[in-house]
């Protein structure tokens, strides 16, 4: 089968979630008891379904594995008599996603997976998220399993580097410039190239390691949860490639997606490491252009002969 991946912004539609374990050797049974569960969940708080029911597989789901699954249904505003860390009403904030599409039954959607996968390996996005599969033609509504149809959505977001034709001491200079713009410090600097040499013999090409810190930010993020800590400073790797030279930021809001704070659900915490990327990549493009500038000033010198 072949699939076709297409760029989309996540719906900002009130969502009720149902928070259920999964286990791998029963999955399917689980999972249309979580979706019978969610459903007469809507039915006794008197909130109406809109649209096609989801699953978020928040962990890695096979043989002998149990993992949480957030099941979803789009439904009217409404309100709950309390929420609990396995239900809740929430409307999610737009959300750039890779999306690939299935049709027929689920035996074989591990190859959208892998499609899916694939694609976003090659192109200039990464993964954000858990992947979520939407059910936009389900088993209740299918008459045949070829009239089943799955869209598999997985967050995305640009990647955070860039590559430059200058020379590696003029694009360190040129990225710590950029970095104290932004209101970044270096708080620690890792010369890997010398450190192998010296304590291994390794030799190699120049490759640092920047450890940026924003004070305000950090300071915005401990207090909304102290375990951030953990994720700091934001490494900023600046490394020679060939004849060029490549400068990697990590992406603070996807270090807020993996297993350190995967429970932590703070809109305050997302919005700092949404700043936090933002000021990043406004360091890296900065970067950028500036060794673009230096080329084009070098390349428009009169020869000193």
């Amino acid at each position: 089968m072949s699939y076709r991946v297409e760029i989309v912004e996540s719906n900002t539609t009130t969502v009720l979630e149902l928070r259920r374990s999964v286990h791998g050797d029963h999955a399917g049974d689980d999972i249309r008891e979580g979706m019978r569960a969610l459903y007469e969940l809507a039915e006794r708080t008197g909130i109406a379904a809109i649209g096609p029911p989801s699953t978020t597989y928040l962990g890695m789901l096979g043989p002998g594995i149990t993992t949480e699954v957030d099941f979803g249904l789009p439904v009217t505003d409404g309100a709950l008599d309390g929420t609990t860390a396995q239900v809740s009403l929430r409307r999610p904030e737009p959300t750039l996603c890779a999306s690939i599409r299935h049709h027929g039954d689920y035996r074989h959607i591990g190859d959208a997976y892998r499609a899916l996968d694939n694609w976003i390996r090659s192109s200039d996005y990464q993964p954000m998220g858990p992947p979520t599969e939407v059910y936009l033609v389900a088993l209740d509504a299918a008459v045949r399993p070829g009239d089943l149809v799955t869209e598999i959505r997985r967050p995305i977001a640009a990647t955070l580097a860039v590559r430059v034709q200058a020379l590696f001491a003029d694009t360190v200079s040129a990225l710590r410039k950029a970095l104290a713009e932004q209101g970044f410090g270096i708080m620690t600097e890792i010369d890997v190239r010398a450190t192998l040499h010296t304590k291994l013999g390794v030799r190699m090409d120049d490759y640092l390691i920047l450890g940026a810190c924003n004070p305000i930010l950090a300071q915005r993020a401990l207090i909304a949860d102290p375990r951030v800590g953990l994720l700091l400073p934001c490494n900023v790797v600046i490394r020679t490639d060939g004849d060029t030279t490549l400068v990697e930021a990590v992406d603070p809001v996807l270090l807020l997606s993996g297993e350190v704070l995967h429970h932590t659900d703070r809109p305050e915490l997302r919005a700092v490491a949404g700043e936090a990327r933002d000021r990043l990549a406004a360091a890296l493009a900065t970067t950028e252009k500036r060794e673009k500038r230096l080329e084009t000033t070098e390349k428009r010198s009169p020869d000193p002969k």
